[in-house]
């Protein structure tokens, strides 16, 4: 079970140039699990304290020809689908 994620922006900050990655999961959270073997520190970055996807982060998720927001890690994703990991911006 196959899904691409592409982060929009690179985390540096974590060494981190790629902004590709395949992993095999069947939730956002199984993904960011795995994700966090390859990307030590990911983790602590796209979820809260509370358990939460960090509100600073926007999951896009693409199944087919239909995209839609991943505001819970429970969102399932299954094989072929794509995840687009951005973070949100904001200023003045």
């Amino acid at each position: 079970m196959a899904v691409t994620v592409r982060f929009v922006s690179v985390f540096r900050d974590l060494g981190v140039s790629r902004r590709l990655f395949v992993v095999e999961a069947e939730t956002l959270e199984k993904t960011i699990d795995k994700l966090e073997v390859q990307i030590p520190g990911l983790k602590e970055k796209l979820v809260d304290s509370h358990g939460r996807l960090h509100p600073a982060y926007q999951v896009i998720h693409t199944k087919g020809n239909r995209q839609g927001l991943c505001s819970k890690l429970d969102c399932p994703i299954a094989d072929g689908d794509e995840i687009v990991i951005t973070p949100l911006i904001s200023g003045g």
